[in-house]
Parts: structure tokens; C-alpha cells; sequence
């Protein structure tokens, strides 16, 4: 059974193994670069263990450190340019990119859009934007450069919200964002962050953007595997589940076994009993996951983020550690069926 999302503190200690308490060790990362100047080594792989995978086509392969560095470090160049920094009258301000589904609001939420498109449209001219390059930012499936220009149009065109509640500058900048049909959808992020890990992929047969909802993959160049198979590079395509009209597709940017700095991490929420069972898993697997998250009609929930996710296969349960205060568990990763995962042709 899926969990209701839980907020906690993240205060105080839960009750995992004492041998677990010191603080992990942080892992230096790697210097954020332009994509376009992350050498390829794709072709750095070790040999594959030639078992067959459990869903099709071809074995999986593994990375090396090298290859696996590589492609992460072309991910983080790519999440930095969906969270770049805005200039205001009141400061600089880095902000993600809002999450934005065309169709997939409240009534509510979706009038507010409605009454600033001609204020939208009006700042696009002026800053020479086309009607095609709106129109696929409303849809959600621009590229980050595109959304940051007409952004900030809007913020150097004095549409930034005034201070209100407890809402900081970076969270008014991302609330003109939302109220302007301005973000990224899963779909969007994350097709463009696939690209953008792997420069040499070739022979895959990608939709224009605006139609690329990630169906049909393994008939179009990808290599399709399980969840088990998941490495730092690939896509996951989660299917719709019964409760909701969409699905959920991310990128990988690590999978590894857990290690005591993981389990670190689930310390402060292991009151709850179902993350001290899941912390305790001999066989506990740990995915790091990035994309555009689902944002509830909320203007700071989701967007693009990366998260943090445990797998246990001993009880079958997922949890995922969001940014901030939330966590979720349930017996599917994030609430939705798994659809696959889906390789870079040539194991990239």
C-alpha cells in the first residue's frame, strides 16, 4: 500500500544501528561544466557480466568510474542550466525551473495562467521570442535557455510579485514563473538531459519535443531493461497509476548498493516504522534520481530537483527523500508501475 507523503523536522536522532551515527563522509563532486565540453568516454566500459537481462534485448553493461563520472558530470551541467540565476531590482536570485504541465492544473490555477498570456506574449515580442518558442514553453518542453530568456523578459519587464507572506525572492521569481505557464515537465527535462548525458547515442528515433511523451522507446533505439538493471544515464518511464491521468519519466544519475553515508541520511525520519525496516535491509539499493517533478498545483513543490531513492527488495517498499522536509514510502517508486528502464544504445 502507497504511504501519504510524511513531512518531518529532520531534527533529532531515529533509531538505526548506532554504528551508522557519524556523519557521512561527503563525496566531492564534480566541477559543473558546460555539457558541449564534457569529453564522451562512453566507450570506457567494463565488460558486461553476460547474464541476460530480465526484460529484453541485450545484457546490460556496466559503467566504468570514468564513464559513470563522465555522464554525471554532463547531467549536473545540464540541471544547472534548468536553475540559473535571474537578475532583479532586489538581487540576483537562482531559481529551478517550476514544474509546468499543459492541461494538468486546477481550474483555479489554470484562470491565472489564462489572465497573464497576453502580458506573456507581449514581453516574448519585445524580446524578439517567436509564437512557436512560447508556445512550446507553455507546453512544458523548451530548453532551459529558452525558459530562462523569457523569464527573465518578465522579471527586466517589472512583472516580479511583490513581497508577500514568507515567500523569499527565489520564490516570487518561481511564482511569476508558475502564474505564467513558465517550467518543465518530466517528459521535457527529462529527453533533454538524456541528450545531453550522451553526445555519441546515435540511432535513436526521437518525436519533435512538444509530442515527446518517452512511449514506445524500445522501438525507437533505446534498449529496454528492469528496474534492477538501472544505472547512472538511463531513463526511467513509470506508467500512470490508477489514481492519476499521467506517468513519470527521470534520469539516473547514480545506483549503487547503500552505504553507511546513505543510511545516515534515513536516521532523522527512522521513527517511522516502515523507514527503519526499509534502513535495516541487507539488500537495500540507493537510486539518484533527476527531473521535473509533479508540483500539485503548487508553485514551490517539485520542478526540477534531484532526489534520493531506497529500494527494498526484502519488504518491497520505496522511499524517496525529497528536498526540504518531505518523504514518501510505498510499494512503487514514486506511487506509479514501472513502465522500464531504458540504456543509450552501445551500453553508453
Amino acid at each position: 500500500m502507497v504511504q501519504p507523503i510524511h513531512s518531518h523536522t529532520f531534527d533529532g536522532v531515529g533509531d538505526l544501528d548506532p554504528t551508522a551515527s557519524s556523519p557521512p563522509t561527503s563525496r566531492p563532486q564534480p566541477a559543473i561544466r558546460d555539457a558541449s565540453q564534457i569529453p564522451d568516454v562512453s566507450h570506457l566500459t567494463r565488460p558486461s557480466s553476460g547474464l541476460p537481462s530480465p526484460v529484453a534485448g541485450a545484457a546490460p553493461t556496466g559503467l566504468s568510474p570514468a564513464a559513470a563520472l563522465a555522464i554525471q558530470s554532463r547531467l549536473d551541467a545540464f540541471r544547472a542550466t534548468a536553475t540559473p540565476i535571474y537578475h532583479t531590482p532586489e538581487g540576483d536570485a537562482k531559481v529551478a525551473a517550476p514544474f509546468r504541465l499543459e492541461g494538468g492544473y486546477p481550474a483555479h490555477e489554470a484562470a491565472v495562467v489564462q489572465s497573464t498570456q497576453a502580458t506573456l506574449r507581449a514581453v516574448a515580442k519585445s524580446i524578439g521570442m517567436s509564437d512557436g518558442e512560447v508556445a512550446v514553453i507553455k507546453a512544458g518542453r523548451a530548453t532551459p535557455a529558452q525558459v530562462q530568456r523569457l523569464t527573465q523578459g518578465l522579471l527586466d519587464a517589472g512583472r516580479l510579485p511583490p513581497p508577500t507572506g514568507n515567500l523569499t525572492l527565489e520564490g516570487r521569481v518561481r511564482q511569476m514563473m508558475f502564474d505564467h505557464g513558465i517550467g518543465l515537465d518530466c517528459a521535457g527535462y527529462a529527453r533533454q538531459a538524456f541528450i545531453a548525458a550522451h553526445p555519441g547515442a546515435s540511432g535513436v528515433h526521437w518525436r519533435a519535443p512538444v509530442n515527446e511523451n518517452l512511449s514506445g522507446l524500445a522501438a525507437r533505439g533505446l534498449v529496454h531493461l528492469s528496474m534492477s538493471d538501472a544505472q547512472t544515464g538511463d531513463l526511467v518511464v513509470l506508467k500512470a497509476s490508477k489514481a492519476e491521468a499521467y506517468g513519470h519519466t527521470l534520469i539516473v544519475y547514480d545506483a549503487h548498493p547503500a552505504t553507511p553515508a546513505d543510511i545516515h541520511l534515513l536516521r532523522p525520519i527512522a521513527t517511522d516504522p516502515l523507514v527503519a525496516v526499509i534502513a535495516r535491509s541487507p539488500l537495500l539499493r540507493v537510486l539518484v534520481v533527476d527531473a521535473s517533478w509533479g508540483c500539485q498545483g503548487e508553485a514551490a513543490r517539485g520542478g526540477v530537483q534531484q532526489r534520493t531513492w531506497f529500494e527494498d527488495p526484502v519488504s518491497g517498499q520505496w522511499l524517496s527523500l525529497e528536498p526540504g522536509k518531505e518523504y514518501s514510502v510505498g510499494s512503487l517508486p514514486y506511487a506509479h508501475p514501472v513502465d522500464g528502464v531504458y540504456r543509450a544504445p552501445g551500453g553508453s
